[in-house]
């Protein structure tokens, strides 16, 4: 009766605070969708929820996506489906939805951080306490923007929970469910749920058992062992994930930051801003300005994240006394795990094995590690035990110091109104600490400094939530943003013209300063733009080689804009209308045909327009095509396949497309005849599916059809039922090699290693379920 007593009070602490906290998402006008610096909540995290919510209904579980830049397998963020619920929501309540999932999770991370400090023994109001600084830490509340943050403090939360009830208990298992959880967040994750583990647990039995190196070592191996199961049980999500990881620029290392990173000196410093920066986002998350207005080091985002409560951080040194010699080793490796990698950026670009100079992850530790030593600190204090005046008021003088350091690159980029507020709530955290030690009554003192802890977290909260430019419920409504006219002209679109064909839209729909890249995936239409982390690497490989994107450029393989800039491209990747906001171009232009206006766009029909899957009986080597001009390459690629040396070797029976004779035919034959000739070789597409499409094709000769999405290696081919030659072409593209005459051809495509990681995960539970059976806990050594 007591502990349930005890949960509801906790549950309804957390629930009020965090309704307090994003009530204007709640009850007023806003929606957790950010037009300032968090623009990715619209720009990228929204689309791909729609997009999942659309794919679930209209196709299945994701897979190939047309949707995405010029197609790419989306099945590596299959942990959506558990990580965002609200992708199984129709599309038009996920915006409202948004606010109600994070609150859901706020209850999560603070349920499970409660049970953890449970097992470390503490005591309520220190529980309450750990509870409401993580749960309402400044790393938990930009997961209301960058939705990612959120699911991390989730995942850790429970990770280091199983590992405290393991290490305590014996049980096991939960570890394998809690490393199986990360990996729904991509392989980095499970590299670093591997520090955490790798420091946490030799920790934790370090504690128990010392210098005793057998018990140690057994322990770890058996938890090790455990964690290698969730590994596996998790190989479903994980190895696809990998796949997609090691298939785009950014994981195969032809655009990524590890040579600049690397440069940097070991023992380099950072600029005055930056640790000037790290001081102060330790007292509250805005003191150097919120979102647009942030004034301190690199962005709002990047910048460290460790506010988690001010009484945390007064409490923290307390947590030194009456802990073991063992203990104190720990919390200072802790210390110094946390404050080095701040001073010497190298170590911090170590950690993140040189890919970003992000804090991220590293300032979650770091909460992690701050609230629990505060809620030990705090545990004790309730408890009358020796609590050090000296040492609080040291730490006090020290917060306060770092607030009012006389100097004046701090003192004018500062928050004067926040700055009074972190000096008050020091201050009276300090005296009825103070007060409680006096009048020998701290277990009182403690439930009343709860509430004030409760109020400092909505006051500094608030701000990062709710103090900046988001999208409202009156817009969802209105004729803009995601719920512009865009909509009405792909309806009347898709009414006379149901087959595949690419539409080019050249202004953003998206409600922000920074344009969306993926209004594809919000309105459903098929484009060749794509903002994502981890864009195909034969997508960003044909958009450099043609010009489109710039060579060895990290930022622009994941803002690809596609082929938006020359219209003959478009024409080749099957382009067939248009909408744009200056109609100019287009209304001079004789190839295209003015449709109707909507709204601010203008709709023209290409008529020039190229279908999907083009045949061509001749080839151009690869090393012939990299050398031509711009001008020459899409005149190229309209008359011949570009094939590899390797390729050209194995397929008989093209003929070579040389120089002279491609300039010779760009003088003589016009570009409506050319697309014409195509059209009649061309695959005619029967039915249609992302992952699965057929149609038949008729040629003369042995030829190639370039179907003019990116090569991956999941894709097969039928030719009458009959495997057929899949390849990457024109420096890729997806191409299947096909026989003279006519032909049955069918495209499938299957996640690469789903089959293997399947299997990998049902042996995983197998194993889980007879491990729980036989040893539901590990003899721990005494």
């Amino acid at each position: 009766m007591k502990r349930a007593l005890v949960l509801s009070l906790f549950a309804l602490t957390l629930l009020s605070v965090g309704i307090l906290i994003f009530s204007n998402f709640l009850f007023g006008g806003k929606v957790l969708l950010y037009k300032d610096i968090g623009s990715d909540s619209l720009n990228d995290y929204y689309p791909w929820y729609i997009h999942f919510s659309d794919y679930l209904r209209g196709q299945g579980i994701p897979s190939w996506s047309f949707c995405v830049g010029m197609g790419q397998d989306i099945f590596y963020l299959v942990g959506y489906l558990i990580l965002q619920p609200i992708v199984w929501l129709p599309k038009g309540l996920i915006a409202p939805a948004l606010v109600y999932q994070h609150l859901v999770k706020t209850l999560i991370v603070g349920f499970l951080f409660f049970r953890f400090l449970q097992l470390r023994g503490l005591r309520v109001p220190a529980r309450l306490l750990g509870s409401l600084s993580l749960s309402f830490s400044a790393y938990m509340c930009m997961g209301s923007c960058w939705f990612l943050f959120a699911d991390e403090v989730i995942c850790f939360t429970a990770l280091l929970c199983a590992a405290q009830e393991a290490v305590k208990r014996g049980r096991w298992f939960l570890l394998v469910v809690a490393v199986a959880l990360i990996s729904l967040l991509g392989p980095f994750h499970l590299y670093l749920g591997a520090c955490f583990l790798s420091f946490y647990v030799p920790a934790k039995l370090f504690v128990r058992y010392g210098w005793r190196p057998r018990p140690l070592l057994r322990v770890c191996l058996l938890l090790g062992g455990a964690a290698v199961l969730g590994v596996a049980l998790g190989a479903i999500v994980t190895v696809p994930y990998l796949s997609t990881i090691l298939n785009s620029p950014r994981g195969s290392g032809a655009a990524s930051w590890m040579t600049t990173l690397l440069s940097f000196p070991v023992l380099g410093f950072e600029s005055h801003l930056h640790y000037i920066t790290a001081a102060l986002r330790l007292l509250a998350n805005d003191l150097l300005g919120t979102a647009d207005d942030y004034r301190g080091w690199l962005n709002y985002l990047e910048a460290p994240l460790t506010y988690c409560g001010l009484l945390s951080l007064l409490l923290l040194p307390q947590a030194f006394l009456e802990a073991s010699r063992r203990q104190r080793v720990i919390y200072a490796l802790f210390l110094i795990g946390a404050i080095l990698p701040t001073v010497f950026p190298w170590l911090r670009y170590l950690f993140w094995l040189f890919q970003g100079d992000y804090y991220r992850a590293y300032s979650l530790f770091s909460v992690l590690g701050i609230a629990t030593l505060g809620a030990i600190a705090f545990s004790r204090y309730v408890e009358g035990r020796f609590f050090n005046l000296w040492l609080l008021a040291g730490m006090a003088f020290l917060l306060l110091a770092i607030l009012y350091l006389p100097l004046q690159e701090l003192q004018s980029q500062i928050s004067s109104d926040l700055k009074r507020r972190v000096t008050f709530f020091v201050i009276l955290y300090g005296c009825l600490l103070l007060l409680g030690k006096f009048i020998k009554r701290q277990a009182v003192i403690g439930w009343i400094v709860l509430p004030l802890l409760a109020f400092e977290l909505i006051q500094f909260d608030r701000i990062t939530v709710s103090s900046r430019n988001t999208v409202t419920k009156r817009e969802l409504a209105e004729r803009a943003g995601y719920n512009d006219e865009t909509i009405d002209a792909l309806l009347d679109i898709k009414v006379t013209d149901p087959g595949f064909f690419r539409l080019t839209k050249l202004r953003s729909s998206a409600p922000t300063r920074f344009a969306s890249l993926n209004d594809a995936m919000v309105f459903g239409y098929y484009g060749t733009s794509c903002y994502s982390s981890f864009n195909n690497l034969n997508y960003t490989s044909f958009l450099t080689v043609i010009g489109a994107a710039p060579p060895n450029s990290e930022f622009d393989t994941r803002w690809a804009v596609g082929l938006l800039d020359s219209y003959i491209w478009s024409t080749f990747a099957c382009e067939k209308y248009v909408l744009a906001d200056d109609p100019a171009i287009y209304q001079a232009d004789p190839n295209y045909e003015f449709i109707r206006r909507y709204g601010k766009d203008y709709l023209f029909r290409n008529d020039l327009f190229l279908p999907l899957g083009l045949g061509f009986n001749r080839y151009m080597p690869e090393e012939v095509f990299r050398n031509l001009t711009i001008d020459q390459k899409p005149q190229a690629l309209l008359r011949a396949v570009v094939l590899s040396r390797e390729d050209q070797a194995k397929i008989n029976g093209l003929t070579q497309l040389t120089l002279p004779e491609l300039q010779q035919e760009v003088e003589t034959t016009p570009l409506r005849d050319l697309v014409a000739a195509s059209r009649s070789t061309a695959f005619k597409l029967g039915s249609f599916r992302h992952s699965r499409f057929e149609g038949t094709v008729q040629v003369e000769r042995k030829s190639v059809l370039v179907f003019q999405t990116p090569f991956d290696p999941g894709w097969s081919a039928l030719q009458n039922g009959h495997p057929a030659r899949v390849l990457k072409v024109d420096i890729g593209l997806l191409g299947v090699v096909i026989d003279p005459g006519e032909h049955k051809v069918e495209l499938r495509y299957r996640t690469p290693f789903l089959g293997y990681a399947m299997a990998v995960t049902l042996a995983s539970l197998l194993v889980l379920a007879l491990g729980v059976w036989r040893w539901p806990r590990l003899r721990l050594p005494t």
